[in-house]
């Protein structure tokens, strides 16, 4: 059979990359040995039957997951949770190689909440060989982000040494817990904690649900599913609600690492408030690169498609009539597609770096704590919701006719980053979490300048209202656009005003941020100065613009690591695409910069050609870039995406696996079809 156009035209498009792809992966995952195990990690998951994800195979012919329905999907999720903790147990793997096996996995399953529990160091050898199963219940049927308001209590028992666990109302029945609905045996709980009458606020504590004999919930625990998701998302996680009828459990299942409860009720609070909230720090910094992963995989699909996929023969400036004359345009040379993917993956790339400077930063915090300093907590805190919040938002929808198949792996990916927006904290409520912390810092530079924090200097250029009032941009010609410092400049600038701007608000209104009353009326404030100051935030001493600048920086830094260096025959593509985020990310909030005069009508001109340009210089480089990736066809489960192009054989073959053509005549003709054709009698043609 003679090779199709399609794998021809996806080769051809590899030999005009400029840069060498490998090396440029090992730069994204941390070095070539991080990239070896990756695959090795991989591969564990690859050769199991049940992660099959073509797979016609597993119980039932049907159980493509496209073709399963909630409950015969939850079920093969603890299916696949227990190979996993099997595999886990088997090949001694850490939390990191679980986090990449889930990667390759592609599917939320109820186990992955289990893993997170590790750090109970009770319950540490129970978990890691699996002999209880954990999930994390904080989220009530009334209340999710507001821990002073939940329902659930801990009455402290003096005379039995026990905690009565109880759900004051049917709204604080514990809900969307993943892996509490089948799964677990055990789950960490948060509850308001009562001692004599007195409240204590939200605490922490693990819970016994059901019996490890029969698997039977105890006395005193309702559990059950909550049912399937939009979308069909999820649909292998076992979502569940729990509630408690006045439920006693021993003393000692309160965590007591910070805040400590004695036999005779005596409590000791933690060193800082908001210690409560390192677990979701961790996670929020996790899904920073979680996004990136996701975003990187849409990209691949979408770029890999524009490129095989040809419709009419309008020329454009770069066309391939090199390869046949006769052939219409591929769709990736259209100025306008691509302007939409290019940009996706300068963010992915952007991404990539956040995560893990927002993973670094988290160690340096957990390191602190560990030794009682909790001088970094405020600020992590603050930065990894800002971050949750700005990534988490991302999703883009990069593909037309095809992309609405779920065989394209868009759909999928599509159901897993929708619930991001408001796991591990909602993501307009997030912005407070930013905006209440850059008003902190904004009260720090008016008292004591040299007090605030590298990554807010910034504020410090808004002192002098007057004198900012009259800074404009630097930018004279289109080639300023590609300075670094100019481009820093306007994020400074956005920031600083933005902050400045809240602030003056709430003191001209004689509101207080700590008062619910008034801080809700700045609600939309803080949303747009949270947002602007993730978009700033990188490592060492700026906030995520900088850290991609200083990234590439790095990247060809004689003394950096050799594990975060790039090749010469990358850096000058990741220039283009740090510039590229840089400035697609200023021309998507331009308002915000022309507002007060900061940027000229003729300056916003010239920004838009900047990044028309930057758009059509990648054109060669995109398919070598989402290569770069490293996103295996196990994991792509793609049909128009495959490393070989060969897009709509495999979109036809996938096509032959549904259900309904098993058979000649679907089901449903005798009962429905066939009365109505012969209603009025036989008719012949």
């Amino acid at each position: 059979m003679a090779e199709s156009q399609n794998k021809k035209d996806l080769a051809h498009a590899r030999t005009k990359v400029s840069f060498d792809v490998q090396g440029m992966t090992n730069y994204l995952h941390g070095g070539a040995a991080n990239v070896e195990h990756r695959q090795y990690i991989t591969d564990l998951i690859a050769c199991e039957p049940i992660f099959n994800k073509d797979d016609c195979t597993f119980q039932d012919p049907g159980s493509y997951r496209g073709w399963l329905n909630h409950t015969d999907a939850v079920k093969r999720g603890i299916a696949m949770s227990t190979r996993l903790a099997e595999i886990n147990m088997e090949h001694d793997l850490n939390d990191l190689d679980f986090a990449t096996m889930m990667e390759a996995i592609d599917e939320p399953l109820p186990i992955v909440l289990h893993n997170g529990e590790e750090q109970i160091e009770k319950w540490i050898p129970l978990f890691e060989k699996f002999q209880i199963l954990g999930c994390y219940a904080q989220i009530e049927l009334g209340y999710g982000s507001n821990l002073s308001q939940l329902e659930t209590t801990a009455t402290f028992v003096k005379e039995t040494d026990e905690w009565e666990i109880n759900s004051t109302s049917f709204t604080a029945s514990k809900w969307w817990i993943g892996g509490l609905g089948a799964l677990s045996t055990h789950a960490v709980i948060q509850a308001r904690l009562f001692i004599d009458g007195k409240i204590y606020g939200a605490h922490v504590f693990v819970i016994p649900l059901r019996s490890l004999e029969d698997y039977k919930p105890f006395p005193g625990v309702e559990i059950g599913g909550i049912g399937p998701k939009a979308y069909n998302g999820f649909n292998k996680m076992d979502n569940g609600f729990a509630r408690f009828n006045k439920y006693r459990i021993s003393r000692d299942i309160m965590l007591m690492r910070f805040s400590k409860v004695s036999k005779d009720g005596v409590y000791t609070k933690p060193p800082h408030a908001k210690l409560v909230y390192g677990s979701m720090v961790l996670l929020r910094s996790v899904l920073i690169r979680q996004m990136a992963l996701y975003l990187s995989r849409a990209t691949t699909v979408a770029t890999r498609h524009l490129t095989v996929r040809r419709q009419f023969k309008n020329p454009t400036s770069r066309n391939d009539s090199d390869l046949n004359p006769s052939l219409e345009t591929q769709v990736i040379n259209y100025p306008m597609v691509q302007n939409r993917p290019f940009r996706m993956i300068a963010q992915s790339y952007a991404l990539f770096t956040a995560g893990q400077v927002m993973m670094e930063m988290y160690v340096g915090l957990m390191t602190g704590l560990s030794s009682g300093n909790i001088n970094a907590l405020a600020e992590v805190h603050a930065m990894s919701s800002g971050l949750k919040s700005y990534c988490t938002t991302m999703c883009r929808k990069l593909m037309g006719g095809h992309g609405f198949s779920y065989f394209t792996g868009i759909t999928h990916l599509f159901t897993s980053i929708v619930p991001s927006n408001t796991y591990e904290g909602d993501n307009y409520v997030l912005t407070q979490q930013m905006a209440r912390y850059l008003l902190k810092e904004v009260k720090t530079a008016k008292a004591t300048s040299e007090k605030v924090t590298p990554f807010s200097k910034y504020l410090l250029l808004a002192l002098n209202k007057s004198a900012f009032a009259r800074t404009t941009c630097a930018a004279g010609v289109v080639e300023d656009w590609l300075n670094p410092n100019i481009q820093l400049a306007a994020f400074e600038h956005r920031c600083a005003r933005l902050a400045f701007e809240l602030s003056d608000a709430v003191e001209q209104g004689g509101l207080d941020q700590v008062n619910p009353k008034t801080w809700s009326d700045h609600n939309i404030e803080c949303y747009r100065i949270s947002h602007a100051h993730a978009q700033y935030v990188t490592h060492a001493q700026y906030v995520m613009v900088l850290w991609f600048i200083q990234s590439v920086k790095d990247a060809q830094d004689p003394e950096t690591e050799e594990k975060r260096r790039a090749q010469g025959s990358s850096i000058k593509v990741l220039e283009r695409l740090s510039h590229l985020q840089v400035l697609h990310t200023i021309q998507t909030n331009l308002g915000d910069f022309v507002k007060d005069g900061y940027f000229s009508p003729a300056q916003c001109l010239s920004l838009h050609a900047q990044v028309k340009s930057l758009v059509a210089g990648l054109a060669d480089e995109a398919v070598g870039l989402v290569d770069a990736f490293d996103h295996p066809d196990f994991l792509l489960n793609s049909a128009l995406d495959a490393a070989d192009g060969d897009a709509y054989k495999r979109l036809w073959d996938k096509a032959q696996t549904e259900p309904l053509n098993r058979r000649d005549v679907c089901d449903g003709y005798e009962e429905y079809i066939r009365p109505l054709l012969k209603k009025h009698g036989e008719l012949k043609l």
